[in-house]
């Protein structure tokens, strides 16, 4: 007898795996309940809610439009069965939906998962009080925690180098005269932010003008983003003067800028890499650097590292209404996560390479059709967005949202590893793809209501009268554009600017 109890004791279920058993007077089948449940009074344990339906990012949507990418609706909170099989557990209601998903507010954002260590706490409450307890038991991990990561590390420390000042004066050099600056700035929105909405154009030429009201007042940050941008535009004037005292050619000089750029962007640390300011400027530098073919082999690494430095601020989720995120940002940041996909997507058809994302891996919902003029930083009231048949300056990203679903599995399909002679599946992305084309309204006179967006931003620029001529029809340029994503347009027709 004595020699049994210690292989019991071996074999012995841990007491809150086991069924218990309810003192009664009639015999019954002891129900399956751990000791927990038991103590409540149940027959089997319950859990509070199913999520295995519904979007790891449940509650994040705000807003009312539609379009949303991956976004499912909550699944029902009723309890589930032992006996059933259940998907990922709700949290405990002390829990209450305050998981830390985003951190920081606005343009400053820092986006966790489920499997960061205080959100995978969160889940179950029981787990955070043990950590307690056992904290108070021995005060030595929080001092080997301490020694293993120092306070502060992922703070970002706010440094200045030495050769900062010296590199803003030769910025500030750089700058063309005002004259060829109005005509770049006009290139730039004619033929680049119309397709990629990086910039809000009215708080952009405020700023513009700013500068040349007190030149030496300008932010660095506004300087290096205005250089990028001609840099871009500079392309389409190779006859433009920059300099009547210089040899240089307009590409020598669109060079120089997005040296001098890319130099100021390594070396500043005023702020993390994945906040607002810092994601633009990575846009506009790397759209300056496709418009002059400049390093073309690396586009596809820079894309891929846009995109995670997008979604470690959260910029391919929809921001949940806790969010200190006011609607003026929430649109941006839809307007930026759009771009960057897109840039990635040319990036990778031209490397032969998979995107970098897939639909699955984003819930963000597409761009509101809105004119920049509706655009205000200082709102607070939700965006309303035109009917996609409305022309405005955003007609063309909120129609290429639609066809992101087929133009990212294409791009998959073609440089995957998976079987390339399913002649099925290359038809049905092939009718997808036609009907992503169709889909596409004939916008009246498209040239006509670009002019009008246009001068409502770019008043007092000393700008080139036919300069609305270079606009090609809305629905004939949005077509080329699905067809160029996927390789289909070269460098030699009329739409090889879009290689930008």
């Amino acid at each position: 007898m004595s020699e049994s109890i210690p292989r019991q004791a071996m074999n012995r279920v841990p007491i809150s795996s086991q069924r218990v058993v309810k003192p009664s007077a009639k015999k019954r089948r002891p129900p399956l309940a751990c000791i927990q449940c038991y103590q409540r009074n149940a027959d089997s344990c319950t859990y509070r809610g199913n999520l295995a339906k519904s979007s790891s990012v449940d509650g994040m949507l705000s807003d009312d439009h539609s379009g949303s990418a991956g976004a499912v609706a909550m699944s029902s909170q009723t309890p589930v069965s032992l006996t059933e099989t259940p998907g990922r557990p709700r949290a405990s209601s002390d829990w209450n939906g305050k998981m830390t998903h985003l951190k920081g507010q606005e343009a400053i954002t820092k986006f966790y998962g489920y499997s960061y260590p205080l959100n995978f706490y969160q889940q179950f409450a029981e787990l955070r009080s043990y950590i307690v307890q056992i904290k108070s038991k021995n005060p030595a991990i929080n001092t080997l925690r301490d020694e293993i990561y120092p306070p502060a590390n992922d703070d970002y420390r706010l440094r200045r180098l030495v050769h900062d000042t010296v590199l803003e004066d030769i910025l500030r050099q750089l700058v063309p005269m005002k004259q060829v600056a109005d005509t770049l700035v006009r290139t730039y929105i004619g033929r680049f932010e119309i397709i990629h909405r990086v910039l809000n154009i009215s708080a952009f030429m405020a700023d513009y003008n700013r500068h040349w009201a007190s030149p030496l007042c300008t932010p660095t940050s506004f300087l290096v983003q205005f250089l990028l941008l001609a840099a871009a535009a500079a392309s389409f004037h190779p006859e433009i003067c920059i300099n009547v005292m210089s040899e240089q050619t307009v590409r020598d000089h669109a060079l120089d800028w997005i040296e001098a750029a890319e130099s100021w962007l390594n070396s500043s640390t005023s702020q993390p890499p994945q906040s607002w300011d810092t994601l633009v400027t990575h846009c506009l530098l790397l759209i300056a650097k496709r418009a002059n073919y400049v390093q073309e082999d690396s586009f596809w690494t820079y894309t891929g590292t846009l995109v995670r430095w997008a979604m470690a601020a959260g910029y391919h989720r929809e921001s949940p209404s806790t969010a200190r995120i006011s609607p003026y940002y929430r649109e941006m940041r839809r307007r930026l996560w759009m771009t960057i996909v897109e840039l990635d997507i040319q990036a990778s058809v031209e490397r032969g390479m998979p995107p970098s994302v897939r639909m699955e891996d984003f819930n963000i919902k597409s761009p509101l059709n809105l004119d920049h003029d509706k655009l205000q930083e200082s709102g607070q009231n939700p965006l309303e967005g035109m009917p996609l048949a409305t022309f405005t300056d955003t007609s063309f990203q909120a129609h290429m949202y639609r066809s992101l679903h087929v133009r990212l599995k294409v791009c998959a399909f073609v440089n995957g590893c998976g079987e390339q002679d399913d002649f099925d599946r290359v038809l049905r992305l092939g009718e997808e793809l036609e009907e992503a084309l169709q889909d596409i309204p004939e916008w009246n006179n498209p040239r006509q209501q670009q002019t009008t967006i246009d001068d409502g931003g770019l008043r007092g620029l000393n700008l080139p009268e036919d300069a609305s001529s270079t606009i090609p029809d809305g629905a004939e340029l949005l077509g080329s554009m699905f067809l160029e994503d996927l390789g289909f347009i070269d460098d030699s027709t009329d739409y090889g600017f879009f290689h930008v």
